[in-house]
């Protein structure tokens, strides 16, 4: 569950807008990495130590954190370590489900945590899973994250020359950091210089998001309405103890303290709820856009007899969709998909 430090955070603006971002702004970062360690270690950097306990050495599960840094509410939302483990497509699939959750209504930044001392013609693969499940959209808001402990100013110089972390940068439009800890721990002018570097691409960009992330919220909100609905009771009762004990500005300091412990734990309750439930019916929206609406009317007609049904009349829908509107690849792209997923059984 997410470890929460200090106010609860203000939610950020949705789609492709681009807000003014200043340094009040809340963050929100969705963390790759291509080691646990990396991962953790820029976490702790950001967040502080207590984010990640000692014998937590391994990422095998979305791990939301969040606190408050150089006064900014910052959300790190840091996903499965795919180097370090290997895990099933099912599990993959509902971990980043969760991802999309916990960092809806979309991250302002993709974090690629990269150590530039091993960087290998597998660095590459690192991106992979993010294209894969995000979209090749999601590189404009992808920032490459070069972590290392030690204090060495010259490693620059060389990781500019590597071959695979050029062909890395050129994809995420030269989006890249280096974050010496050794630095940042008396100064902090590292964390600032990520901060910065986010704002910047947020105002190049906006935050990222896409019908998932659309989708996702839009459940989140209803089910925060029913919880918040569901302790209606619990809210009014404890609000007269609050009433009964305090007075005047202190009485309002107290009510706005609680409103907000209720906002998150009901906005958290929410995210695991919905990221529970997303599954085949998600991907089929994202697929709907891409393919067109040949696909997505053969999909709901197919839906009526189960996952193959559906992958059936997907099948003949895109088909038709795609000749018609001449994204013959991207149909067949989605008949591969709809079998896949309907064999696999995802929801």
């Amino acid at each position: 569950m997410a470890a929460v430090k200090g106010k609860a955070l203000r939610r950020g603006s949705s789609g492709h807008d681009r807000p003014n971002i200043s340094s009040e702004t809340p963050l929100r970062m969705l963390v790759f990495g291509s080691s646990c360690r990396d991962q953790i270690s820029l976490t702790h950097s950001v967040l502080g130590p207590d984010v990640f306990t000692a014998d937590e050495v391994n990422i095998s599960a979305t791990k939301k954190s969040a606190g408050v840094v150089q006064e900014r509410n910052i959300t790190l939302v840091n996903t499965p370590n795919l180097q370090d483990n290997v895990l099933p497509d099912s599990v993959l699939h509902k971990e980043l489900r969760k991802a999309v959750c916990f960092s809806s209504p979309g991250p302002h930044a993709v974090v690629i945590v990269l150590d530039p001392f091993h960087l290998t013609s597998d660095t590459m693969n690192t991106l992979k899973p993010v294209v894969h499940h995000f979209g090749d959209r999601v590189l404009k808001h992808t920032l490459i994250v070069l972590y290392h402990e030690r204090g060495l100013t010259s490693i620059e110089d060389e990781v500019k020359k590597n071959k695979s972390f050029r062909e890395l940068a050129e994809k995420c439009g030269q989006n890249y950091l280096f974050f010496n800890e050794e630095i940042n721990q008396t100064e902090g002018s590292q964390t600032h210089a990520l901060f910065a570097k986010v704002d910047e691409m947020v105002s190049e960009h906006g935050m990222f998001s896409n019908l998932e992330f659309k989708d996702a919220e839009k459940r989140i909100q209803t089910e925060e309405r029913f919880l918040r609905k569901s302790k209606e009771k619990e809210i009014r009762e404890t609000c007269k103890v609050l009433e009964n004990e305090h007075s005047g500005d202190a009485l309002l300091s107290e009510l706005m303290k609680y409103e907000g412990k209720v906002q998150l734990e009901c906005r958290e309750k929410a995210e695991l709820a919905v990221a529970d439930k997303l599954g085949f019916t998600v991907r089929l929206v994202d697929y709907a856009v891409a393919v067109g609406k040949g696909a997505f009317v053969g999909a709901l007609l197919g839906f009526a007899i189960g996952h193959e049904g559906m992958a059936v009349g997907a099948a003949i829908g895109a088909a038709l969709g795609g000749v018609l509107g001449g994204a013959a690849s991207a149909a067949w792209s989605y008949i591969y998909n709809s079998f896949t997923y309907a064999q696999k059984g995802t929801a």
